[in-house]
């Protein structure tokens, strides 16, 4: 196989999965606290095999060009604009941080602050209807019949609508990852930590009343995923030459025999 259809068969096909990593990001454009991915490309170091093995090429092989892989896939986890809802259960996250959430088997990881009480009174996401997670990692539970207060260093009051009385009821389980690469996007804006996490900082403030947008730009998502089809394009263009080139070439080959 020619060396060059090889070439542009891996570049047509990195840019199908950069344009699915583009159009995962547009369709969340209005998703809460969703971060947007990006596929990061590299060169691929190049070996010889020889004797069995693989080993660096020749010196004078050094500046033959290797062929393109994903190098990773990384989220960006920057922080996203807020939009008021005036909503006692709507909080925001400001600064690096997230809250903890659970299905009663496993712990995940989120920054969507939409929330909304269960049958049993117990503090829940409102879209996934996971249980939010106190600092000692156990639901919360709220007074029937009482307000609720969010302070910004993540404490969950409850207020007496009668009396405005106020009485602290638990403290959100905030916490940060020690690296923001070991989570793994299980959907629904919920992570799942493969890593160490920590408390988070006091860096990590509270806003109650209102909701972490979406982090996609659409306009710049647009922009990417115009460039990434011409650039799949640009590689099916270059197949079609090499065949042809290919084929022109046996069909003279054959025709001097």
């Amino acid at each position: 196989m020619l060396y060059g259809l090889y070439q542009s068969a891996v570049g047509a096909d990195l840019q199908a999965i950069k344009m699915e990593t583009i159009s995962n990001n547009l369709a969340n454009a209005g998703t809460s606290s969703f971060k947007r991915d990006l596929a990061v490309f590299s060169v691929r170091d190049q070996q010889a095999k020889m004797d069995g093995e693989l080993h660096e090429v020749p010196d004078h092989l050094q500046n033959h060009p290797g062929s393109a892989v994903i190098a990773e896939t990384f989220t960006d986890f920057s922080q996203g604009s807020l939009t008021a809802t005036g909503a006692n259960f709507d909080i925001a996250l400001l600064g690096p941080g997230f809250l903890q959430v659970s299905d009663g088997e496993q712990t995940f990881l989120s920054r969507r602050g939409s929330f909304a009480l269960n049958a049993d009174s117990e503090l829940v996401q409102s879209d996934t209807g996971l249980a939010v997670l106190d600092d000692t990692g156990e639901p919360i539970s709220l007074p029937p019949g009482l307000d609720v207060q969010f302070g910004q260093d993540g404490t969950v009051s409850a207020i007496d609508p009668q009396t405005n009385e106020v009485f602290p009821v638990a403290k959100l389980g905030l916490v940060q990852p020690e690296d923001l690469r070991s989570l793994k996007k299980m959907g629904d804006s919920l992570y799942l930590a493969q890593g160490e996490v920590r408390p988070a900082g006091p860096e990590l403030r509270i806003s109650q009343g209102f909701l972490e947008e979406s982090g996609v730009n659409p306009i710049k998502e647009m922009l990417g995923m115009i460039q990434t089809s011409r650039g799949f394009e640009a590689n099916m263009n270059l197949i079609q030459h090499q065949d042809n080139a290919l084929a022109q070439l046996l069909q003279a080959v054959g025709g001097q025999q």
